[in-house]
């Protein structure tokens, strides 16, 4: 690997970064090892009248220029921000320097020299995806109009506009502001948090709760089962994390049957509970109905929801977003709701501006059965959901 200084030892190169950046007024810092392709750049709150500045990663002497920079991590327009999100790129050179540089290129920030571990388990396992290695025995779904998948739709051009975004800056103190309520040591919850690098205070951080991964659906009073396609993506790329993973215990990914129902489960309606305080458990309310509230359905509201499912349960959008979700979604959004276009119409306004009825009962129909109160949410979303 090629050093910015060859030659130099570190920790004179360190000494001579230090003398050159304890007088700027910007401050830069790293504070875990560098064993991944990504990092929090930690930043001091420099005065308003430094902004914008520009953040790089180059050589560390006192005569380098920006334009002579390895590359640029990100562009700081104003204040507020104190972390920068930095995204290692593939031939980054190792013992360099965060440099932070003023609208008129003259530098006012520097970090110490850093070591870059390339050779760490996370660098290599970046190579062999980048290498496009196929370690997956699943045959493989090409992203092409051959498969359907349509490449200019909408969830690619929002990919590709990610690509090409310039990574941004964190208000650290905005996002701890967010709070996060985790169980532990307990049955059910669905927030699990897995911290990549360092601790809590690095926010390095992955939600790792448990999701369902349907295989295929089984239309009711039929035989007839299809399989999900899209659902293929997901269990093709396990293959390949277990497999660079190489079977460590510890990093292998298992799927566990998903148990939607069981006759133990307890039935919390209504805020209905048993003499001894105790939600009644579902076979018990199926076996008497006096353990769950009896609730009048006013006709119209039947009448809507009859709507909801033949729209959520159609057959034949459901073979259709099983066999492919990407020109089903296409379809639907195009020419679904008779017509109309499936994603003109929120799931309340479909009912209430066009149907015409009345706002209790679109209400009422939305915010129960099962359809989870998202009343301002497409249609589709009980299709694919």
């Amino acid at each position: 690997m090629l050093s910015l200084f060859a030659g130099l030892p570190f920790g004179l190169l360190a000494s001579i970064t230090l003398a050159i950046a304890i007088d700027l007024p910007v401050k830069l810092d790293v504070r875990v090892a560098l064993n991944s392709p990504s990092a929090n750049i930690h930043l001091s709150q420099p005065e308003a009248s430094l902004y914008p500045f520009t953040v790089t990663y180059g050589a560390c002497h006192n005569s380098v220029k920006q334009h002579e920079q390895h590359h640029t991590v990100s562009e700081l327009v104003k204040q507020g921000a104190d972390r920068l999100i930095w995204l290692l790129p593939d031939d980054i050179s190792d013992r360099g320097c965060l440099s932070a540089w003023s609208s008129k290129s003259d530098l006012v920030g520097r970090s110490r020299p850093l070591e870059v571990n390339k050779n760490s388990r996370q660098w290599r396992k970046k190579r062999h995806l980048d290498a496009g290695r196929r370690l997956s025995k699943r045959a493989s779904i090409p992203m092409t109009n051959e498969s359907g998948i349509e490449p200019n739709g909408p969830w690619f051009d929002g990919v590709r506009l990610l690509e090409d975004m310039q990574i941004g800056a964190v208000d650290a103190a905005e996002a701890k502001a967010k709070q996060i309520v985790e169980a532990g040591q307990r049955l059910g919850g669905r927030v699990h948090t897995a911290y990549l690098e360092g601790g809590p205070s690095d926010y390095q951080y992955q939600e790792m709760g448990p999701q369902r991964f349907p295989e295929s659906i089984q239309y009711a009073g039929s035989n007839e089962t299809i399989p999900l396609n899209d659902m293929k993506l997901v269990f093709q790329l396990v293959d390949i994390i277990n497999q660079l993973n190489d079977g460590d215990a510890n990093a292998t990914v298992k799927f566990i049957p998903w148990i939607e129902t069981s006759p133990n489960g307890l039935s919390y309606f209504n805020g209905f509970k048993k003499a001894d305080g105790l939600p009644p458990t579902v076979s018990e309310v199926e076996g008497d109905e006096n353990l769950f509230t009896q609730i009048q359905v006013d006709p119209v509201v039947g009448n809507i929801t009859d709507q909801i499912f033949a729209i959520g349960c159609d057959p034949e959008i459901m073979a259709a977003t099983a066999k492919n979700v990407f020109t089903a979604y296409k379809t639907f959004i195009n020419d679904g709701l008779g017509g109309l276009g499936g994603d003109d119409w929120s799931e309340f306004a479909y009912f209430h501006n066009y149907l015409n009825y009345d706002l209790n009962a679109t209400d009422q129909a939305i915010n129960s059965g099962g359809f989870g109160g998202r009343g301002g949410n497409s249609l589709w979303t009980l299709l694919f959901v």
